[in-house]
């Protein structure tokens, strides 16, 4: 009967000290992730306090991997040990950085709370480290016209633990442009610490000739220990290029005072893309009267031109000499504009008008001597 008694008692002490080894509980959502070299792994761990009292933590992590760092903080401050209240919890943030250089496999630690909780945690590296670099963009593909220039926004990641200088620069065919722009200025390499990202703004500039098409941009980041290369997609949808002339090439005219000329235009379609919503516009000194008829082509296609007529009208009073003016043909694509001089003669009829004056003039001298002169 007694031993029965102390076999019990001894029953109950067990379980009271098995329920004081578990008043502490320590939890994570993720215990088990997959991540490549040089990543940092960041936990949010629960501390629970499971028990009727207070209780306080000594956290630690125990088997930590050699070459392995970490960093674990409750709030603002780095956590050592944490005090809970009765059925209440605390948050902790536990950092873990995987080395650069590390093999392909699993590596198992554990997050101790005072040797009363123990929570295992396993990292899968999915590959073999090296001292590596992502290069990488959120949008590799753009459309535009020949004349566009296609802003591409990409990061640069540096997985090492040490800081790394990078040549950026690209392999493109002739004719091609491509900058890169770091904190708003051109640069032609940049500096990044380690486990640190930079934002890297890449600028491609097309040739004005290049043909309609699909194009592949190849850049790269090259470090002394590595290379990361991006490509990107450009899409030419084709080049627009208006021009507006004379059928002679010549751009210069001659008209009369308060009379209308007509000249003969023409506008072509250079580009490998066709026209549409062609305006026509004429800017002519004050008083002076122009005018495009038609003033708007609804559509020119590519390689073709189209005669169109300039009507001016010189003002009333305009003096003879030259006076210049601006035409233009635009649409939401492309524009030409040209420098058009107009010299202004004399009226024949006040030409004649005024060899009629002198002739009468001179024959009223002639009639006054004939009849006066005697006396």
């Amino acid at each position: 009967m007694l031993k029965s008694r102390i076999i019990c008692l001894l029953g109950m002490i067990l379980a009271s000290q098995t329920a004081l080894t578990q008043s502490l509980q320590l939890y994570t959502t993720y215990p088990k992730v997959s991540v490549s070299p040089g990543e940092i792994i960041d936990y949010n761990v629960e501390l629970i306090n499971n028990s009727s009292s207070t209780r306080n933590g000594r956290i630690s992590l125990q088997n930590l991997p050699k070459g392995w760092d970490y960093e674990m903080k409750s709030g603002n401050y780095t956590a050592e040990e944490i005090s809970v209240l009765p059925k209440e919890r605390k948050s902790l943030n536990l950092k873990v950085i995987v080395p650069s250089k590390i093999e392909k496999g699993q590596y198992r630690f554990r997050l101790v709370a005072q040797g009363e909780s123990s929570l295992p945690l396993t990292v899968d590296v999915t590959t073999d480290g090296k001292t590596s670099s992502e290069f990488n963009s959120p949008q590799t593909n753009m459309e535009g016209s020949a004349k566009s220039t296609f802003t591409f926004n990409a990061s640069l990641l540096n997985r090492s633990s040490d800081a790394q200088v990078y040549r950026l620069g690209a392999n493109l065919q002739p004719g091609w442009g491509a900058t890169f722009k770091v904190d708003g200025k051109q640069v032609s390499s940049v500096n990044i610490e380690g486990n640190q990202r930079k934002d890297i703004l890449i600028e491609i500039l097309p040739p004005e000739s290049v043909k309609k098409g699909k194009y592949t941009i190849p850049l790269f980041a090259q470090s002394p220990l590595n290379q990361s290369d991006l490509s990107l997609e450009v899409v030419i949808t084709g080049s627009y290029e208006i021009q507006l002339t004379t059928p002679e090439g010549l751009l210069s005219t001659t008209a009369t005072a308060n009379r209308n000329k007509s000249i003969q235009f023409l506008v072509k379609n250079n580009g490998s893309s066709d026209l549409s919503q062609i305006n026509l516009n004429a800017s002519a000194p004050s008083q002076w009267e122009a005018h495009f008829e038609p003033s708007r082509i609804s559509s020119l296609k590519a390689g073709e031109s189209q005669t169109v007529t300039a009507i001016i009208k010189p003002a009333k009073k305009a003096v003879a000499g030259d006076y210049q003016m601006t035409l233009d043909a635009k649409n939401n694509e492309t524009s030409d504009s040209v420098k058009f001089r107009v010299t202004v003669e004399t009226s024949l009829l006040w030409g004649w008008v005024g060899i009629l004056i002198i002739a009468i003039a001179v024959a009223l001298v002639y009639f006054l001597i004939r009849k006066y002169g005697r006396r």
